[in-house]
């Protein structure tokens, strides 16, 4: 809506709504009772086929990993501002927010998965037999007895329960800016934006907050060695002391993570008109990023759970649960709030939010560049711009900063000094003695024992229903659990990311235009350009192959800093329009008849020509033997690649990266291999596209355009960057590309 208050003085109001609809579509698998299952076994209110998978190459049967995907998002946008013109100023200001209401559900698959493997029908279930073909995977599923935990996959047998979210997002922003007419020659342009951005509540308040400095209430006077083994026995990590790391649970008076209120954006432009063909522009400003917390999919890790169904408990002795029964105790519903500040004992705590400020990425970006205008209509411009960022968040996997329950790096250091002080990478001691089952000083806080120590509670503090899955019920726990800053969880204790993360940006920019004149028109931009960063994927990083820019050291994130994953030295676009001067009224053909005018005249070639250096390539070691870190390999050698050029090593499926240089640096020691390799790159771009167009006017107020295009015209090939897991067996194979074939499309508008 545009009000004129007066003629120098306009009122803009604009209101948007954004809504989005997917419900879950039916997959059509059979029904539970249509095969016989239980209904037990429908957790998440969707009455479905469970997962089958059968090892051993047989085909995996009713896979409905997020399928059942269902959501709807509503985004209400609005905005009001004052333009007010006075002499030589002319005035904004004004406000505008976004709020973003999502629901989502996305239950993997709601009615579990069984997996049947071969070692369950061997002559020994448990001497390993199934690696020497005895035993069948098929025979297990007939038998209806699933094995406990799939040595193949690590993936147990279970069922997830996964409730819905709801989930509610505020963006607000305040900005008042002064165009200002100093001169004829100069103009500046002067504005300042205050932001925030308020993080996700949900509805029904299941979210929950790590706090990583919070007070249990209890102290643990024992050894973090517990190590029975007298090689190990003078190893002195101190005591684990007071436990600290708790959740905080939403409520009423406190529904979302902490608001960066210090969001201030000033900005200043300047345009020189130093001739009356050369115009001088400058610019800084601060900016800050997208929040990380606007939604989330999942509900905090109390309000779901993994319920592994339990075939055996001794081994393949006897059997506990079967395909008709597979909850004879039944189903232990998620833990909720029951247990206050000590939820997920036992347990990984992995939630994506904590008690820390959520904070917005400050991004300072300036330039400064010249522009002139040549005879024939041609502008050259050449601009030096720069951005430096800090408070990024930290992007990556599981392996990320979001993970605080690591091993610290001194403790490491010191193992592998005592274990493997020659560095032997044939060595296995120091993972072999992380992963060693010790004394569980914990046990007691999960079920009653014969002798509780004095600092035990005077009963166990769990339900045995909300801990049987739990290892921290049995009299030992692997020692790595111990040396862990958070050692009362099982597995991670996480929660917002780390927002250290830094980026620099430093480019010439060439520019270049020709104004239509004479059949002919292009444009194009030259850039030469350097990134460097410490973290360069993106929050979702299951996409892609993000998971190689996790730290290798969580504790030493400095030295991540290097090359960035989206770093192109240079990057050439031009586009040409062409207006063949053939036809009527034109160069050649300018009496031409309406019907050969038809046929031949008033064609338009159109033409985008792309060039860009290779982006830096990472090489990990995959099968690291890091505990809790991304490890790379150590580089012995300059000659990265074995001497094929891209095209060679693809056609003939050798590699293209030489392993001869990558070493493994051996257990629980980093390489020192970069993050990203700056002088081994990937293939660069080199595509062309065009387009044929013609108008035909049919009559006065109608005419009909039919267009030819053609994307990739020299079918080039690009190839995607080789297996880059050192140790694989197919470490720099290329196997695939990363863009289309030339394709053709025709199409036609009538435009009356």
């Amino acid at each position: 809506y545009n009000w004129a208050l007066k003629p120098t003085a306009l009122w803009t109001s604009r209101f948007s709504v954004d809504r989005v609809h997917a419900p879950g579509q039916s997959n059509h698998f059979p029904t539970l009772q249509d095969v016989g299952l239980p209904s037990i076994l429908n957790q998440n209110g969707l009455d479905r086929m469970p997962v089958i998978n059968v090892g051993g190459g047989f085909l995996s049967m009713f896979n409905q990993c997020c399928v059942d995907t269902a959501f709807a998002h509503t985004l209400i946008s609005y905005s009001s501002g004052l333009q007010w013109v006075r002499g030589p100023h002319s005035v904004k200001f004004g406000g505008e927010q976004r709020i973003f209401y999502n629901n989502f559900r996305q239950p993997d698959n709601p009615t579990g998965a069984f997996n049947f493997i071969r070692d369950v029908t061997t002559q020994d279930p448990n001497g390993g037999l199934g690696e020497f073909n005895q035993g069948n995977p098929f025979a297990t599923m007939l038998l209806g007895y699933s094995a406990n935990d799939d040595p193949g996959s690590g993936t147990s047998s279970t069922v997830h329960i996964v409730p819905a979210v709801a989930d509610k997002s505020v963006e607000t922003a305040f900005y008042v800016q002064d165009d200002w007419k100093v001169s004829s020659k100069l103009t500046l342009n002067l504005g300042l934006r205050y932001e925030w951005s308020t993080p996700y509540t949900e509805r029904t308040n299941q979210s929950q907050f790590s706090d990583f400095t919070g007070a249990t209430g209890f102290s643990l006077p024992v050894n973090r060695n517990q190590s029975t083994d007298p090689n190990f026995a003078s190893l002195d990590f101190g005591q684990i002391g007071n436990i600290i790391g708790t959740t905080v649970f939403a409520t009423s008076g406190h529904r979302n993570a902490r608001t960066d209120r210090n969001n201030f954006a000033p900005r200043l432009g300047f345009a020189y008109q130093l001739t009356s063909n050369t115009v001088l522009r400058g610019g800084a400003g601060v900016f800050y990023g997208a929040s990380v917390a606007t939604n989330f999919q999942y509900a905090g890790p109390s309000f779901s759970k993994f319920d592994p169904i339990r075939f055996t408990p001794d081994n393949f002795v006897t059997q506990y649960a079967t395909l008709a029964n597979p909850f004879p105790a039944g189903v232990a519903p998620p833990q909720g709030r029951t247990y206050g500040k000590l939820a997920n004992w036992g347990f990984s705590n992995d939630s994506d939010l904590d008690t820390g400020i959520v904070r917005g990425g400050e991004i300072y970006q300036w330039n400064l560049g010249v522009q002139h205008l040549f005879p024939g209509q041609i502008v050259i411009a050449a601009d030096y711009s720069a951005n430096r960022s800090t408070h990024l968040p930290w992007a990556g996997a599981s392996l990320s900063t979001r993970q605080r329950n690591f091993l610290p790096s001194s403790i490491r250091n010191t193992l592998v000094n005592a274990i493997n002080p020659t560095h032997d990478p044939a060595s296995s001691a120091v993972g072999d003695y992380l992963g060693a089952l010790v004394d569980n000083p914990f046990q007691c806080f999960f079920t009653t024992v014969a002798s509780p120590a004095s600092y035990c509670p005077a009963a166990p503090i769990f339900n045995p229903a909300d801990v049987a899955d739990s290892q921290y019920i049995n009299a030992q726990i692997p020692q790595g659990n111990l040396l862990r800053p958070y050692p009362q969880f099982d597995g991670g204790f996480s929660g917002l990311p780390r927002f250290i993360a830094t980026s620099w940006y430093n480019s010439l920019q060439i520019r270049f235009q020709k104004r239509a004149s004479h059949y002919i028109s292009f444009e194009g931009n030259y850039t030469l350009a350097k990134a460097t960063d410490d973290s360069a994927a993106g929050r979702n990083a299951w996409i892609g192959n993000l998971q190689y820019d996790n730290p290798q050291l969580l504790d030493n994130l400095k030295a991540e800093h290097g090359i960035s994953a989206n770093d192109a030295t240079h990057r050439l676009t031009t586009a040409f329009i062409l207006d063949l001067p053939v036809g009527r009224g034109r160069w050649i053909g300018r009496g031409m008849n309406s019907i050969l005018d038809g046929i031949v005249g008033g064609w338009s070639l159109d033409s985008f020509i792309t060039f860009q250096s290779g982006q830096p390539i990472a090489v990990f070691n995959a099968a690291s033997r890091l505990t809790d870190g991304n490890q790379r390999p150590n580089v012995v050698c300059s000659q990265f690649t074995t001497g094929l050029s891209w095209n060679e090593a693809a056609r003939t499926g050798q590699p293209y990266l030489n392993q001869d240089c990558f070493a493994d640096p051996g257990d629980n020691i980093p390489g020192n291999a970069p993050r990203h390799f700056s002088n081994l790159r990937g293939e660069g771009i080199r595509n062309l596209d065009m387009s044929f167009t013609k108008e035909f006017k049919i009559r006065e107020r109608a005419q009909l355009q039919v267009r030819a295009e053609m994307f990739n015209v020299a079918n080039h090939q690009r190839f995607a960057f080789p297996d880059v897991g050192s140790g694989d067996g197919s470490f720099g194979i290329i196997n695939q590309t990363t863009n289309n074939y030339r394709r053709m499309q025709f199409g036609a508008r009538l435009q009356f």
